[in-house]
């Protein structure tokens, strides 16, 4: 188990994780999925309740929306986003799937922004997926340093689907091709329904900052749409997002 230098905070978050993923949950089924005391379980409700972070309804507890006010404040004086979005807009109505920005942070690839009809994915804006195991994750590692490369596969790795890139060699392998061709492929790896490509938003000295990706089900991203069309489109948009633009945000 991990360590923590201040435990309590760490349990706090604990139960914060707990209740994104389900939603709404009561103290005990809290605290029989952390393996902590009713009590102490009890106690981080009541002080997040208290701080508008949680709300209780019919004595059970979900996220309040003072979460929703955190997120979009960190997002929103971000200079990338707020030059990538009206393109991700774009790019979403010309390609009638969805459309992403993706950014690394701490070894993972966060959504940081997205758009379009998607009611079948997994995913929204702020998700965190392995970088290894997403078109946008690639795009962004066949840029990067060979060390954070080398890291991500080392040890109990999470492998979300049977086609997730499970070795060290597989992975480098394959954003080698993603350097070469300038695009990054999902073909089921993150989900086994859903198929995504990709590309990298670079600087002028080729560090990537960020991705562009579209996204669908297998059946509407699939031969000529998924080879041909939709890549030119994620390239087309990637170059209308200049780091000249970036920096002058």
């Amino acid at each position: 188990m991990t360590e923590y230098p201040v435990g309590a905070t760490a349990t706090t978050f604990e139960v914060i994780d707990a209740l994104a993923t389900l939603e709404r949950a009561g103290v005990t089924q809290l605290a029989n999925r952390l393996g902590h005391s009713k009590g102490s379980i009890h106690n981080h409700l009541a002080t997040l309740e208290r701080l508008g972070y949680v709300v209780r309804e019919d004595g059970r507890y979900r996220l309040g929306l003072r979460f929703l006010e955190l997120g979009t404040g960190v997002r929103a004086p971000d200079s990338l986003y707020c030059v990538a979005r009206p393109e991700i807009d774009r790019l979403a109505n010309a390609s009638g799937e969805t459309a992403s920005l993706v950014v690394e942070e701490n070894g993972e690839a966060v959504f940081v922004y997205r758009a379009g009809d998607d009611a079948d994915s997994m995913l929204r804006d702020g998700s965190r997926v392995p970088l290894y195991a997403c078109a946008a994750g690639k795009a962004i590692l066949a840029h990067r340093e060979c060390e954070l490369v080398k890291s991500l596969l080392s040890g109990d790795v999470p492998m979300p689907t049977e086609r997730t890139i499970a070795t060290r060699t597989s992975l480098i392998q394959e954003l080698q091709t993603v350097r070469d061709q300038g695009l990054a492929f999902d073909r089921g790896e993150l989900a086994s329904d859903r198929r995504a490509v990709a590309a990298a938003i670079l600087t002028d000295d080729g560090r990537a900052v960020g991705a562009v990706t579209i996204s669908g089900t297998a059946p509407s991203m699939s031969g000529k749409r998924l080879e041909e069309d939709m890549p030119g489109l994620v390239l087309s948009t990637t170059n209308n997002i200049t780091f000249e633009q970036i920096s002058n945000e």
